[in-house]
């Protein structure tokens, strides 16, 4: 019985976001009255980024602020941006100071715009999405809140703003974000708000091929779902979203074929998914390169999600994990490999080939997914945590640890059949 071993670390370069550009025409900006002012005073707060950039290059751009010291209860956001952007995102992070060091130990002033190229997650941690858009002029991704239900924002937390600029022109472009955050007393929240990111790594699109990447997050509490959004690199072609019934049956949400201007689903009354029910979504990829393409951080890679705000707040649900705190999804392949062949596939791919990776889940097939993403699952978690410190001494240990641990998972792999 095979094991895996480079999975394990699979799931740590899985990032909350990453974009891509569309594309300015030259001198494109968006004029200041249609920019936004900030709130009233006593309603909330303004996030602002203003860069130049400069003749035919592309950027990422990244800047930290702090949360007011009593802490924000968002209860509406509203974002613009010039044109020139796919998207501008408020990130909450784990630091309640101000760090002046990059993840690598580069200083830096944070309270000043500063390039973030790689993507933010490269620099800095992050815990999930407070607010942003992928459109200039509407469909955010928070919108507004039912009355009485907000996003919590702790006190002091250290916010990350990012966006990320194409400028394709031959003159420098003046870039400017803006995001408000709408606010409501404390005494007013009756039920915290949580922000759904789902996020699927298992991306691999051959060259001038064609591919789908689907995953599903099953819920363990009931909640209600405000809107949900899509997201994907300029390859996605296509992309669904499904409800997933107690009795396994499957309801179209969302549907549509754009990567950029993407609408976003409104529901009224809210969508009450269940405990035990699921959100299924699935993204079409068209690569008309030479390479292949996998999932991952900048341009030259896809992405595939679900995002949307909902009440009350699952902290491990947002991420797609069980309440015990796991990583849980189940993904889905398009393909004809069994489960056996899958997970030796992904035992057998050359160390650093991402595509060849995920391409192993991409490439098995439907019928074999629960089986496939229980062993994947079991595994990457060093067994759900029960061989942490067996993996924490040697690969051989770790490793012989999880071939005990995960043998139940790994038997009804090797036993399950494509249909």
């Amino acid at each position: 019985m095979r094991t895996l071993t480079r999975p394990l670390a699979l799931l740590g370069a899985v990032a909350l976001f990453g974009c891509s550009s569309s594309e300015p025409g030259p001198g494109k900006e968006t004029p200041e009255d249609q920019m936004l002012a900030p709130p009233a005073e006593g309603t909330g707060v303004q996030y602002r980024m203003t860069s130049t950039i400069e003749p035919g290059s592309e950027v990422e751009r990244c800047q930290l602020f702090v949360a007011p010291p009593e802490g924000l209860n968002v209860n509406r956001e509203v974002v613009r941006f010039s044109s020139g952007s796919h998207h501008v995102l408020l990130y909450a992070t784990p630091y309640t100071e101000m760090p002046t060091e990059t993840r690598d130990g580069d200083a830096l002033d944070p309270t000043q715009v500063h390039d973030c190229s790689q993507g933010p997650q490269a620099y800095w941690d992050v815990t999930g999405v407070v607010a942003g858009s992928q459109s200039p002029d509407g469909n955010s991704f928070l919108g507004e809140l039912p009355e009485g239900v907000a996003l919590k924002v702790a006190p002091g937390t250290v916010l990350l703003m990012n966006t990320h600029y194409l400028n394709a022109s031959s003159a420098p472009l003046e870039t400017d974000a803006r995001i408000n955050l709408y606010t409501i007393a404390d005494d007013e929240v009756k039920v915290e708000a949580g922000m759904l990111f789902h996020y699927n790594p298992f991306i691999s699109v051959p060259p001038h091929g064609e591919s789908s990447a689907r995953m599903r997050c099953t819920t363990d509490t009931d909640i209600s779902v405000v809107r949900i959004q899509s997201h994907m690199h300029r390859r996605g072609v296509g992309y669904v979203a499904n409800k997933v019934d107690l009795d396994g049956k499957m309801t179209e949400l969302y549907a549509h074929d754009k990567w950029e201007g993407v609408p976003s689903q409104e529901f009224s009354p809210f969508l009450e998914v269940k405990a035990g029910e699921a959100l299924d979504y699935r993204c079409d990829f068209k690569n008309t390169e030479d390479r292949d393409i996998a999932q991952g951080l900048t341009t030259k890679d896809e992405m595939c999600m679900l995002i949307g705000p909902y009440f009350p707040r699952s902290a491990a649900y947002e991420n797609c994990e069980s309440e015990a705190g796991v990583f849980a999804p189940t993904w889905f392949g398009s393909g004809k490999s069994t489960c056996a062949e899958a997970i030796s596939c992904m035992s057998n791919t050359t160390n650093g080939d991402d595509a060849a990776l995920y391409g192993c889940v991409v490439n098995s097939c439907a019928s074999a997914g629960p089986q496939l993403s229980e062993a994947i699952n079991c595994q990457i978690t060093g067994a759900y945590g029960a061989c942490d410190e067996d993996c924490s001494q040697d690969a051989e240990t770790c490793n012989t640890c999880i071939i005990t641990a995960c043998e139940a998972e790994m038997a009804a792999c090797e036993a399950a059949t494509c249909d």
